[in-house]
């Protein structure tokens, strides 16, 4: 922590910003106690927020540690205050509450301060070296216990005359804003080379271009010293880009942020107890350095999980791993039990007398006998945030500066790599507790001075003004456009504090001068590419891969080649490389949280289709089928969607069952009106087509009282879009089917006795609509049928012959850029295989056409 005054070095003059480990160092100040007050919030939780900590104690913990914190800092000796002298009323009976905390935490105090708090105790005459301040660097907005500790040390090591600052000028933009943000007669300058804003598309690209910009500022003669980069969070990304550039920077943390690893464990041990369990938590488990299996196996095993593959198989070979996998997969329905998985799991996990002792301190909400309140456990875990290193700062670098404190020392030119919304100056927050008139109330009563929005606003102003007010030369504002997930980004306010001093300027945002379509070596630093890479290699029309049977990569165990799927074949038809990442199995291993997506969506509803309408029955009456959904449906999200069963997903899993049973009572009313017979579900249908083995599954297969067959596909979409992509002659997938059953492969017990032979035709079963287009057949009697004619898959077989050819021949076509509009226009389809992974858009070649 840096506190908010200057000190002098007796030995070399030095004027720097004091740090708590600087003050621990030359006060011997012992370790302070661990700060944690969620154990202390979830133990006994106060009535004042007892009701917010139930419902959300993550933002609970956050808001009552800023309250506590602002308590602290508000005394000028760190002690809890004495609030006898309030009056009754909702400010004592809060500020009662945080007092209260205080002293259940004992001595602990958040960074920094109990070194503070141990000066500010220790006799004179006790520090190991002397430790004058300097005269006028105290921050006037600095809170009590700040200044008590500067107060201290003035009053045992007197104060040095602060160093004479360099004449100022006026002539320049930079000395107009550094003359005040804030002040109604602000002087007005035109633009000139001090003030620089540029927008950029991310802060990585930010950190790019600060990176080149300290590279050229050094070549044209700047001491890395005199150059400062001014940053709010995570300064790993700028360390990444100056790394590439050559340049070093002071103010780095000595040693990447450590994870609360036991903590994270306990946390996930606990969620993969709770039903349904995410498998991102199982996956996150695979991956703890506390299992005794290898890192490798561990992301093999997390790989597996994230696929929908929860076996463990590959742990087959130690029955001590597999034993451990079983246990970890086990839910627990009551607390005997989960005590008990928890000390299975615990005997076969590393560093397990550690995990025991956070698994002990849960005991309150373990203990019983009873089903587990699992809001109350889950509440329980403490997990510590990631602890940066302190900051090695040495002479020569460029200087970090954090924007959450002032400057720790002066530079000539300024790098501000994230001038965005809510930074610079950083937007204040409200105090959680307290309304600002209760604030000058606890003032004015018993001396205690709490931070509320108005203080906060010029505290963060006076901080933006510190910042710019250190730089001699020039300042340069890089604004990104996105954060790192691709969210928008909105320039800072600061911009319109600055925008004053500019003349004749209309907006503010007419300063920023975009840069986020232009490419790094065009950048006006582009002296020094930011990633010097060789020159880009022209991407060629296709791949030989020098073998002719590339149809035949995936073999069985008996070493004979797999056969192929429709929607393999239909991945090919679009893209061949992202046909062939699959079938050598590097696809894309993206992980993200369960969702209800279409494809998920459309899995239970071809489950619960297939168990409400049963093969070689009667479909049901109105009743019957009533009594069946919601069974059928529930099985569903067992089978596949467990964790849509929680309650936070009750209104997703309503509006889908509604929109199921609609859509069953439409397909009843079909069969019902077409007097058709269901003689198969999910049929496995496989046979010789197009020169080669295909192998798929049948969603339903109908009879009709003419005798001809019917081979459906249930798509949970809307009709519009398939009659589209038909009506252009580009479906393939029922298509096959019907191509499968002219040269068939029969095995005992398939079930196309009743099919083999007879007239055939192919329909989609429209879900969200009803709709029903059929090709081979002209279903006249259902009420939304459509007879699409028998072009259908004209040219979709015609490009599936070609590739067929192509990849059997060895050859993979790459795609071009203008294929996802020939798709989408020409086609009438997406073509959801051109975002499989980001090596199709990588090895995508400019259209000649």
């Amino acid at each position: 922590m840096f506190y908010s005054f200057d000190v002098a070095d007796p030995q070399s003059g030095l004027h720097y910003r004091l740090t708590d480990t600087r003050l621990a160092d030359l006060s011997l100040a012992p370790k302070p106690e661990p700060y944690s007050l969620g154990k202390a919030i979830a133990a006994t939780p106060n009535p004042v927020w007892a009701e917010s900590f139930a419902n959300a104690p993550v933002e609970t913990i956050a808001a009552v540690s800023g309250a506590l914190q602002d308590v602290i800092l508000g005394t000028s000796d760190l002690r809890p205050p004495i609030i006898s002298a309030m009056p009754d009323g909702r400010a004592k009976r809060h500020l009662t509450a945080l007092v209260a905390l205080w002293r259940e935490i004992g001595d602990a105090l958040p960074e920094g301060l109990a070194t503070a708090r141990h000066v500010l105790d220790l006799p004179h005459g006790q520090f190991l070296s002397t430790l004058p301040v300097v005269d006028g660097s105290l921050d006037p907005l600095a809170p009590p216990a700040i200044k008590a500790l500067h107060d201290r040390l003035k009053a045992e090591f007197r104060s040095v005359p602060a160093k004479p600052a360099p004449p100022q000028r006026s002539d320049r933009l930079i000395d107009a804003i550094q003359t005040g943000l804030t002040r109604p007669d602000m002087p007005q300058m035109q633009q000139d080379a001090t003030l620089a804003v540029w927008g950029l598309r991310d802060p990585a690209a930010c950190a790019d271009f600060a990176a080149a910009r300290a590279r050229s500022l050094i070549d044209d003669g700047v001491p890395a010293r005199q150059i400062a980069v001014l940053i709010a969070g995570d300064p790993q990304d700028l360390a990444r880009a100056f790394s590439a550039q050559g340049v070093p920077l002071s103010g780095l943390p000595a040693a990447l942020p450590t994870r609360d690893v036991l903590g994270e464990t306990l946390l996930h041990l606990l969620l993969a107890k709770r039903p349904p369990t995410p498998a991102m938590v199982l996956a996150g488990l695979c991956l703890s350095p506390l299992m005794p299996w290898g890192s490798q196996t561990g992301r093999d095993l997390a790989e597996e999980v994230m696929g929908g593959h929860f076996s463990g198989g590959i742990l087959a070979t130690d029955p001590e791993f597999h034993a451990l996998w079983t246990d970890l997969r086990q839910p627990a329905s009551s607390l005997p039990q989960l005590r008990l998985l928890l000390d299975f799991i615990c005997n076969r996990m590393t560093n397990s007398d550690a995990l025991r002792q956070r698994i002990q301190s849960l005991q309150a909400v373990l203990a019983g006998d009873g089903p587990p309140d699992w809001d109350s456990i889950l509440r329980a875990v403490q997990v510590d945030g990631c602890v940066a290193g302190d900051p090695v700062r040495t002479l020569e670098g460029v200087s970090l500066w954090s924007a959450h404190e002032s400057p720790w020392r002066p530079c000539r030119h300024l790098l501000i790599t994230d001038f965005s919304e809510g930074l610079y100056p950083m937007r204040p927050r409200a105090n959680a507790l307290f309304l600002d008139s209760e604030i000058a109330q606890i003032a004015a009563m018993i001396g205690l001075h709490l931070r509320g929005r108005t203080e906060g606003l010029a505290r963060s102003i006076a901080l933006f003004e510190a910042q710019l007010g250190a730089v001699t030369q020039s300042v340069t504002c890089l604004v990104p456009y996105r954060d790192l997930a691709g969210g928008r980004l909105a320039p800072s306010a600061g911009l319109s504090l600055i925008g004053r001093t500019v003349a004749g300027l209309k907006e503010a945002s007419d300063l920023i001068v975009d840069l986020s379509r232009v490419p790094p070596a065009d950048w006006p630093v582009a002296a020094h590419p930011v990633l010097p890479c060789a020159a880009q290699l022209p991407v060629p029309t296709d791949l030989w891969l020098g073998r002719d049977r590339l149809l035949e990569l995936r073999r069985d165990e008996d070493g004979a080649a797999l056969p192929q799927s429709p929607s393999r074949l239909e991945k090919l038809l679009v893209s061949p490389l992202a046909w062939l990442l699959e079938e050598i199995g590097a696809s894309d291993m993206g992980w993200q949280a369960e969702s209800l997506d279409i494809m998920l969506k459309g899995n239970i509803a071809h489950y619960v289709f297939e168990h409400v309408f049963l093969a070689e029955v009667d479909i049901p009456d109105d009743a019957t089928l009533n009594a069946a959904l919601p069974e059928a449906y529930d099985a569903a999200l067992r089978r596949n969607a467990p964790f849509m069963r929680a309650g936070v997903w009750e209104m997703e899993r309503a509006t889908l069952l509604r929109e199921i049973t609609a859509a069953a009572h439409r397909w009843r009313n079909d069969l019902i009106a077409l007097n058709a017979r269901i003689l198969g579900n999910e049929t496995w249908l496989y046979g010789d087509a197009h020169g080669i083995r295909i192998r798929g599954k049948a969603d339903t297969i109908l009879g009709l009282p003419d005798g001809t067959v019917i081979i459906v596909d249930h798509k949970k979409s809307a009709t519009a879009g398939r009659r589209k992509r038909m009506e252009k002659g580009w479906d393939l997938q029922v298509g096959l089917y019907g191509a499968i059953l002219g040269r068939p492969f029969r095995r005992e017990g398939d079930g196309l006795d009743a099919v083999i032979g007879r007239p055939l035709g192919i329909a989609y079963h429209l879900m969200n609509d009803g709709g029903v287009l059929t090709s081979g057949v002209a279903l006249t009697a259902a009420a939304k049928g459509r007879d699409m004619g028998d072009a259908v898959n004209v040219h979709a077989v015609t490009r599936l012959t070609e590739r067929l050819a192509q990849v059997g021949g060895g050859q993979i076509v790459l795609n071009t850029t203008s294929d996802r509009d020939f798709f989408i226009k020409e086609a009438g389809f997406t073509p959801y295989a051109l975002q499989n992974s980001p090596l199709i858009a990588a090895f995508m070649r400019e259209d000649d056409q």
